[in-house]
């Protein structure tokens, strides 16, 4: 039995008693098929020669990252994420990380400095831009290498825990800095005013729900009417209530796709298209997390403008003799379609411009709501249950914000009761005397202090 070469192999053939079959083995040199060969002849003189594991012989191939990412996305994507988290990974991989050479690499072979220096190449790099919008010559900024970091860091986690490699190189990398804008939130006064002088009926309601209910721009627009319980009686009785269960968005069709593969949708309502060669698709889905599902009290003045739109789409339904598409939503064009998300803060852009108010974002009206309940009752499980925040901490800790009016108050308080307490007039002896007789000659008067004191 001697090694052949096979193109750049060597391979060895050998029969085992009884056994039919000729077996096989192939090495990398021939001084390794040359020991297997003596191995081979031992084993046969002690008679303890058995067929080969070929599960031992095979080396495990060891992708490289753009190979070993598809996998991870396939593998633990599709079982983990919501459609937006699948589809904003997959766009960070395939805009950032497949063009880019580390892409081509074995997994094994990236450490932390090659880690580095693809995030100082990407600062370098020209922004990749979303439909419809104009090319200004941005390049990859500190906020989307964060986000890339964190999906690469758990990426990489995923690879350490399948025996891919032994540490995260991920872990140690060191990311740019950035300050994150903070949210702008109106005061109580221009929050008002803003309400006060807003026309649009569907606009203004929107901006009450998320005031008054506290509610996500999507779980406003995906607000059914059978989900809305509100009356001339619910609002006599301040029983006025929304179920927040769904909300509207549009997902990428992939994403969806992907996730319905393993049974793992959660779409309840897909609209239909208008154009048939749209990647995306809008859609009514569960909201992210479980504790999203709630029912919310509305007040009296958010209830009437609910109750108001329930009378303006009823008359409409009637002009448009079957011609309205009626999908039972809330928020609704003239024609009964889903209002989206731009156009509503397209609406809300506007106004605030007319009214020469605060530019703010809508999602701001959700900070404010959080913030103004926070102040009046104090109760933080009470807002919480309005918001829906899965923990306490979010209520105060990010959607907290302390209003100026508030705060000058707190000072005045401050210097009133602390730094110059107002002097409380001394009573004269004499004046106790004469009280005194007084309530005794007419002790009735004694029950009429107390009453008024409270």
């Amino acid at each position: 039995m001697k090694p052949k070469k096979h193109g750049k192999r060597w391979e060895i053939s050998y029969r085992i008693p009884g056994y039919l079959k000729m077996f096989h083995e192939s090495f990398d040199t021939e001084a390794e098929a040359n020991v297997r060969c003596a191995e081979i002849e031992l084993s046969k003189e002690l008679g303890t020669l058995a067929p080969p594991r070929q599960s031992e012989n095979r080396k495990r191939r060891v992708p490289t990252l753009n190979e070993f990412l598809a996998e991870y996305v396939s593998n633990y994507g599709v079982k983990k994420w919501g459609d937006s988290q699948y589809s904003v990974c997959t766009c960070q991989i395939r805009n950032y990380v497949n063009p880019h050479p580390i892409g081509e690499r074995l997994i094994t072979h990236i450490n932390t400095k090659d880690i580095d220096l693809f995030y100082t190449d990407l600062m370098t790099t020209p922004a990749v831009l979303r439909k419809g919008h104009k090319n200004v010559g941005k390049t990859v900024g500190p906020s989307v290498i964060e986000k890339l970091n964190r999906t690469l860091k758990a990426a990489f986690n995923y690879a350490v825990k399948q025996g891919y490699i032994l540490y995260n190189p991920v872990l140690a990398a060191t990311i740019p800095e950035y300050e994150k804008s903070e949210v702008v939130v109106w005061e109580p006064e221009e929050a008002k005013r803003a309400l006060d002088t807003c026309q649009d009926k569907t606009l203004k309601a929107c901006m009450l729900l998320a005031i008054g209910g506290s509610l996500r721009i999507g779980e406003i627009l995906g607000l059914q009417w059978d989900s809305v319980n509100v009356s001339e009686e619910t609002i006599a009785g301040n029983t006025s209530t929304v179920y927040v269960h769904q909300e509207q968005k549009r997902s990428e069709k992939t994403a969806l796709a992907a996730l319905d593969a393993v049974g793992r949708s959660k779409v309840y309502l897909t609209f239909p298209e208008l154009k048939a060669d749209c990647k995306t698709v809008l859609v009514l889905k569960a909201p992210k997390t479980a504790s999203s599902v709630r029912t919310v009290y509305i007040s009296k003045t958010v209830a009437e403008a609910l109750l108001e739109l329930k009378r303006e789409q009823d008359a409409q339904k009637k002009s448009l003799h079957g011609l309205y598409e009626d999908f039972g939503m809330v928020i609704a064009l003239s024609n009964g379609r889903p209002m989206e998300r731009r156009l509503i803060e397209k609406l809300f852009k506007t106004h605030l411009r007319e009214q020469g108010l605060t530019p703010v974002v809508f999602h701001s009206l959700r900070h404010f709501s959080t913030s103004i309940k926070l102040s009046l009752c104090g109760d933080i499980k009470a807002v919480q249950g309005d918001t829906g925040h899965a923990t306490a901490d979010m209520v105060t800790g990010v959607y907290g914000h302390a209003f100026i009016c508030k705060r000058q108050k707190l000072a005045v308080d401050l210097e009133e009761s602390f730094f110059h307490p107002a002097e409380v007039p001394a009573v004269g002896a004499e004046k106790l005397e004469k009280l005194a007789a007084l309530l005794g000659a007419k002790p009735e008067l004694l029950d009429l202090l107390l009453a008024a004191a409270g």
